[in-house]
């Protein structure tokens, strides 16, 4: 097998490697959705979606706090590897940026904050 060394074919590459990896995922997650549907009512599966939401939540928040821990690791590789000039205390204030974007999204959209606090502004007298 044959390695180009041209930066510009390897980045496309693995472009192309990473389009491929999320189409067979997503395929994947959609043939399953498919056997769940056909095999059982869509309330059953409305209702294992429901029961798995916290847990689903809580790997999503898990995967933002790893993000945050592993931040300085993967920048340091990213900036070696794209010979960048962003500083250490650059890339901490974009860790924290990006943490906290992710958070508020989490929050909002994931967790829908919106609704509990709507619910509970309207429950009280």
């Amino acid at each position: 097998m044959v390695v180009s060394s041209n930066p510009q074919h390897r980045r496309r590459s693995w472009l192309v490697g990473c389009l491929l990896v999320a189409f067979l995922a997503a395929l994947g997650v959609g043939l399953l959705l498919w056997q769940a549907v056909a095999l059982s009512s869509l309330a059953t599966v409305a209702q294992r979606v429901s029961e798995a939401k916290p847990l689903l939540g809580s790997v999503r928040l898990g995967m933002i706090a790893l993000l945050a821990l592993l931040w300085p690791w993967l920048s340091d590789w990213l900036c070696k590897k794209r010979h960048s000039p962003l500083s250490k205390a650059e890339s901490n204030r974009l860790r924290w940026r990006v943490v906290g974007w992710l958070v508020a999204i989490e929050l909002l959209i994931g967790q829908n904050l919106l609704h509990h606090l709507a619910a509970f502004a309207g429950a009280s007298p």
